[in-house]
């Protein structure tokens, strides 16, 4: 499974004579928290200037153990540094190591807001991820520390990035066709693409940053504020642009600011059996209006209800037109030793109902 640092507890600042102390708790849990991870790891505890990550003002390991619930620690930053503007980044070696390498790590680190190093101040109850893309640039999302599940990063998303990079190699594999088609098309022309429950943004920011398009993230009211936020800090590619908007799958496409997509990118929303029949009537409603979009929908399987949602897009009259399954990085333990993967699959519209010629 990949694991997730969390702040439990974002971390705060007293003063003492000497030092500066930050503390701060921490988790290393699965996507949707439901999940320790159980075996031991070497944390690094990085203490940073605001505005320039690499200015590293304390540094201090921490072990987490296979047995840990939570892990409670204190840096006694040097007094030096009283007042100053910071970060606290939480990492592994490992991590950092991978990331380097253009890959997505088995385990994501996490960085805290700003904030000073004055007595009794903690940083705000919002966290960074950063991930770096498979052309070099880094995808930098906030993500909230509370319970809200529209407002995390989960496990498929990191797979649509390993999704993304092997859909630009030269040779993609054959069951990305249709997906590496329109990419090379983007060459000449913008991809008009829509993110259905973007939640944090993930897929729709790195697809904007990896292509040039012109990307519509929508989710429900609950993450416009993060989703907003995310796309204002994005680093889309020269020509792409970024946008946002409220969409309920419960109502029509009537009034949606625009209707005609190349690409739908659909990321783990199919795990409620409701919400899916929704989804694909608002599938129907898209290809309706233009019957050569693509729709890419991809998630990590969790329970038997996720084959509603394939049922009820074969009664609709799509069509599977590329498979393929991706592993994600695992951390092999006695309790889990099966490969997670994220499974990807293309659709269109049946082809006897597209328009030919």
């Amino acid at each position: 499974m990949v694991h997730y640092i969390r702040f439990l507890r974002t971390p705060q600042c007293e003063l003492s004579k000497k030092t500066a102390d930050v503390s701060a708790v921490v988790a290393v849990q699965t996507d949707l928290g439901d999940a320790l991870l159980s075996q031991d790891v070497l944390l690094d505890a990085n203490l940073v200037e605001a505005n320039s990550s690499k200015d590293l003002l304390h540094s201090q390991p921490l072990q987490w153990q296979a047995t840990s619930r939570a892990l409670k620690f204190t840096l006694p930053c040097p007094g030096k540094y009283i007042s100053r503007s910071v970060r606290l980044q939480v990492t592994t070696k490992g991590t950092q190591s991978t990331s380097k390498q253009l890959e997505v790590p088995a385990i994501i680190d996490v960085w805290s807001s700003e904030f000073r190093l004055f007595d009794k101040v903690r940083s705000e109850p919002v966290i960074e991820r950063q991930l770096r893309l498979s052309n070099g640039t880094t995808l930098r999302l906030l993500e909230d520390t509370g319970e809200s599940i529209a407002r995390h990063i989960w496990d498929a998303s990191l797979g649509f990035l390993m999704f993304f990079a092997r859909a630009l190699f030269l040779s993609p594999p054959q069951e990305m066709s249709t997906i590496a088609k329109l990419v090379r098309s983007s060459k000449v022309r913008r991809l008009r693409v829509l993110e259905l429950g973007a939640g944090c943004g993930v897929v729709g920011i790195a697809f904007a940053q990896l292509i040039k398009c012109d990307m519509l993230l929508t989710d429900l009211e609950d993450a416009q504020e993060i989703l907003s936020t995310n796309s204002r800090h994005a680093s889309p590619m020269a020509g792409s642009t970024i946008q946002t908007e409220v969409l309920d799958w419960a109502s029509s496409l009537e009034g949606s600011s625009n209707s005609i997509f190349d690409l739908v990118l659909v990321s783990d929303c199919i795990y409620n059996p409701d919400s899916s029949l929704h989804l694909v009537e608002i599938l129907r409603q898209l290809v309706a209006r233009a019957p050569d979009t693509a729709i890419l929908v991809g998630f990590k399987r969790r329970h038997e209800a996720d084959t509603i949602f394939f049922d009820r897009m074969r009664e609709t009259n799509f069509e599977i037109v590329g498979h393929i399954d991706i592993p994600l990085p695992h951390t092999a333990t006695d309790y889990d030793s099966d490969i997670p993967t994220t499974e990807f699959y293309t659709y269109r519209q049946h082809t006897a109902l597209r328009p030919q010629g």
